[in-house]
């Protein structure tokens, strides 16, 4: 018989610095399968020609403060004992840990026979050591999943104990590393929270508006941020899942500011899904209202703007005298700024803040057509499909019965806050 119990030296001092961080009295709650402390029904080879017996799943197993629920998957979960006494629990499904209410786990240590260890977290905010059979996080509930193995014996997780850790941390942040994120359910969140601030925000339809050399501008129906954290993406991609990131800004004087995102030790897409969409929808803004804090890293559109080039550099003018750079930053492509000069135009592009004065890099410049029509009267076509901003038509469904995000209806944008 070979049982490893594989808990790091790391392990041990993550396990320990979030005991320190918890203001209540820490508890553990161990699941002793290799002796049934639970008093479960067992299989044994005996029991071979009867798969029914020692599955766990349809129980609520308790133990102390938190309580143990099982999905099977390709193979049950099912108390199993060798010829040679060895007992465990062998996995071939879900398991699912639930604290009871104002309890959160905080840590998950796994022993296990002959390494046989193939778990993968799929809930919670926290991360699985998968090397040492340790998972440290912060939740309220976590389900750990095997469905992934191959789910023949050899890829089946046999655990011989599990023990779960809780306190009464909040269960809204996650302390990897003794490291407290602050969990900003959207982009207007994160720009709420003070400088230096760490937090795990999450991405809903967050469109890619550009990139360049100082970093990414990101837009979800809430809000807009410039990203200097080092992350692979492209203008048009959409991004949902979760990112670490820490609160930060520029700051030149008291009327230029850029809220950025910077880089934290955990920021990473590893919980983030990319998609493309080649028709992001701008929001339309009058030169006169367009400079503004408010609009800082939003993909804007400005339309019948004459350009200027007094000098070197390339400008449009708002009514109070107001002068907005356009600077081909993000180097898109497919047009000259300098065959625009005193035109009348329709600008495209990231409204932020360069070289000491308000500025647009654009996506897209045209010359405006003068149709000869002063005033166009339109009504709202109320069959219009309405989609979402990565292009799911949702049929013709009234915006205001659907979850909070930014959508498109008739060609015009909405945002449903």
């Amino acid at each position: 018989m070979k049982i490893s119990t594989k808990l790091s030296a790391l392990a041990l001092l993550a396990c320990a610095m979030m005991g320190m961080s918890a203001q209540a009295e820490t508890k553990e709650n161990l699941y002793d399968f290799a002796n049934n402390n639970l008093d479960l029904e067992v299989a044994t080879p005996n029991d071979w020609e009867d798969p029914s017996v020692g599955v766990i799943s349809g129980l609520e197993i308790r133990q102390g403060d938190v309580v143990l629920t099982s999905v099977d998957g390709a193979k049950v979960n099912r108390m199993w004992r060798t010829n040679g006494g060895v007992q465990y629990l062998q996995v071939g499904g879900k398991l699912t840990i639930t604290a009871d209410e104002g309890r959160a786990i905080t840590g998950v240590t796994f022993e296990v026979q002959n390494y046989k260890f193939f778990l993968e977290a799929q809930e919670g905010n926290g991360a699985l050591d998968a090397e040492n059979y340790v998972w440290t996080g912060n939740s309220t509930a976590i389900t750990f999943d095997n469905e992934n193995a191959a789910n023949e014996f050899n890829t089946q997780t046999l655990l011989l104990t599990m023990t779960v850790t809780t306190d009464d941390a909040n269960a809204d942040t996650y302390t990897p590393g003794g490291t407290t994120y602050v969990e900003c359910a959207n982009i207007a969140e994160f720009l709420a929270l003070e400088v230096g601030t760490a937090a795990r925000l999450a991405l809903n339809d967050a469109q890619v508006n550009g990139t360049y050399w100082g970093g990414t501008f990101l837009e979800d129906a809430t809000g807009a941020v410039q990203v200097t954290a080092s992350i692979n993406v492209n203008r048009n991609d959409v991004l949902n899942g979760t990112i670490y990131l820490k609160r930060a800004q520029d700051d030149f004087d008291t009327d230029h500011i850029i809220p950025t995102a910077d880089n934290d030790d955990n920021t990473s897409l590893d919980e983030v899904t990319i998609t493309s969409n080649n028709d992001l929808i701008p929001t339309v803004i009058g030169i006169d209202a367009l400079a503004d804090n408010s609009n800082m890293s939003k993909l804007v559109k400005v339309e019948n703007v004459i350009v200027t080039k007094p000098g070197r550099f390339f400008f449009i003018t708002a009514a109070d005298g107001e002068e907005i750079q356009l600077v081909d930053q993000m180097n898109v492509g497919g047009y000259d700024l300098n065959d625009f000069v005193d035109k009348a135009v329709t600008v495209t592009g990231v409204f932020t803040w360069n070289m000491m004065r308000w500025a647009i890099f654009p996506t897209s410049v045209t010359e405006a057509v003068n149709t000869g029509i002063e005033e166009i009267t339109t009504r709202e076509n109320a069959d219009s499909d309405v989609y979402t901003i990565t292009g799911i038509n949702l049929g013709k469904v009234d915006i205001n019965t659907l979850p909070n995000g930014l959508y498109i209806k008739g060609g015009q944008k909405y945002i449903k806050y």
